[in-house]
């Protein structure tokens, strides 16, 4: 239970890091625009070894190397498994909950959003936030289920010959 409880957190506080990284990737651009005339464009994000850098960027490689298609899918994917063993009430469901919203999040999302329309870069974000509250619930459900006393079992009747 402990370990379900461990990485139903740490999913959310993973999709905090992430947060935060995009932020300071596009501020950082932003500034890097503004003050510096710096130019975002096709050739930009096609060049691997451009001299046009700001340090933010390392932000993107954060939010989405990093984190986003390595770390939450692992640990996700390690939370359904434990999941099985922990024995937390409504725990399976609920990481396979998140598993699912990760599959969304990592892959669907952004390939609608490239393919079909921005919007659904809207709904990454918010997807985001649903994944977020859903590990803490899980993480409180694992927690409810550490702390809950433990029932002793029946006690049975000897047997009569």
């Amino acid at each position: 239970m402990k370990a379900y409880r461990f990485l139903a957190f740490m999913i959310a506080v993973l999709v905090v890091v992430q947060a935060g990284a995009i932020a300071w990737a596009f501020f950082g651009m932003t500034d890097w625009i503004t003050d510096e005339g710096g130019v975002v464009n096709k050739e930009l994000l096609e060049c691997t070894d451009c001299e046009q850098e700001f340090t933010a960027e390392w932000g993107f490689a954060i939010h989405m190397l990093f984190v986003g298609l390595l770390l939450i899918p692992l640990t996700s994917l390690i939370l359904l498994i434990t999941s099985f063993f922990a024995k937390v009430p409504g725990g399976v469901a609920m990481a396979g909950g998140i598993f699912g919203l990760v599959v969304l999040q990592v892959f669907v999302l952004p390939a609608l959003s490239r393919e079909v329309g921005s919007f659904f870069g809207a709904l990454h974000g918010v997807n985001a936030l649903v994944l977020m509250g859903i590990a803490i619930m899980a993480g409180q459900r694992a927690s409810a289920a550490i702390s809950a006393p433990v029932e002793p079992a029946a006690p049975t009747a000897p047997a009569t010959a």
